[in-house]
């Protein structure tokens, strides 16, 4: 392996593993990213050198938009070269690494491109033994203002933070929600004027989803009250429990199936082909 190579993938999987640079990791995460450097660079080489690596090319253009789609994540040219630098690769190294790596990637799909048809039959059997995966319980786009009980602080006592909620209650008859939320509220989402966004029965307290049943699209609910403190929410959409048919369903399984095929064919292939690169030493 030559340095180049091995500066590379140890900043890549550095970056996969620990979202660090090299020289930030301790030297047990060290050990693990070397044992990952020399596994990924074994499987690298055979499939370089394998029969299939001669029936695919990469293009310049490949390797220059490859090379392009890294420098996107800095600020600057200059911020992404000096992160070369500190890899010690130079633009060169870089783009003969990528373009060994997309290489592979080539070969990985055309090894794993004959894959069988997934048939009505098995498509059935999976989707009426696994229906809760075509399931969504009901889910609310909504926002809140949350008043925490907190006997630390005097203003969140039990007794205040139940008159500051009334309080907020009251106001919510003549006040926007969003308003009063970012003024009073104490969950973040107070910065986004109490925007939570659509939030799913089953993540929700049960008070709180309890109390969303019963509101109609742009209603506030009552007090509600739950181990945080005291909520108020307001319901903007809501989407009814259901489950998908299985015409709903059955593209999403056809792509289940094509990527656990790809992955096992890959899989078996890279095997064979280590198995018989060690016969040949």
């Amino acid at each position: 392996m030559e340095a180049y190579q091995r500066n590379y993938l140890t900043a890549k999987i550095a970056t996969d593993m620990y979202k660090l640079n090299p020289e930030w990791l301790s030297s047990m995460q060290r050990v693990k990213v070397d044992e990952q450097v020399e596994r990924l660079f074994r499987v690298q080489k055979a499939i370089l050198g394998s029969s299939e690596a001669n029936f695919v090319t990469v293009s310049a253009q490949d390797i220059q938009t490859a090379f392009d789609k890294l420098a996107e994540g800095y600020q600057s040219y200059n911020e992404f070269k000096a992160a070369m630098q500190g890899q010690h690769l130079t633009e060169g190294q870089l783009k003969q690494v990528l373009s060994e790596e997309l290489k592979c990637e080539k070969v990985m799909e055309l090894i794993s491109q004959d894959i069988p048809e997934l048939e009505l039959a098995t498509a059935m059997e999976y989707f009426n033994t696994h229906l809760q995966e075509f399931s969504r319980s009901n889910v609310w786009e909504m926002s809140q203002i949350l008043i925490t009980v907190n006997d630390e602080f005097s203003e969140n006592h039990r007794d205040e933070a139940w008159r500051r909620i009334h309080d907020v209650k009251k106001q919510c008859e003549y006040t926007a929600f969003g308003t009063l939320a970012l003024k009073y509220s104490e969950c973040p989402s107070a910065m986004s004027n109490g925007y939570l966004g659509w939030c799913e029965e089953t993540k929700l307290y049960p008070q709180i989803a309890a109390s969303l049943l019963d509101l109609n699209n742009g209603e506030v609910s009552e007090v509600i009250e739950t181990e945080l403190g005291f909520h108020l929410v307001r319901v903007h959409q809501h989407k009814g429990a259901r489950t998908a048919t299985f015409e709903e369903a059955y593209p999403f399984l056809q792509r289940k199936h094509e990527q656990r095929a790809r992955q096992f064919l890959q899989k078996q292939w890279i095997s064979q082909l280590l198995h018989s690169a060690s016969l040949c030493r």
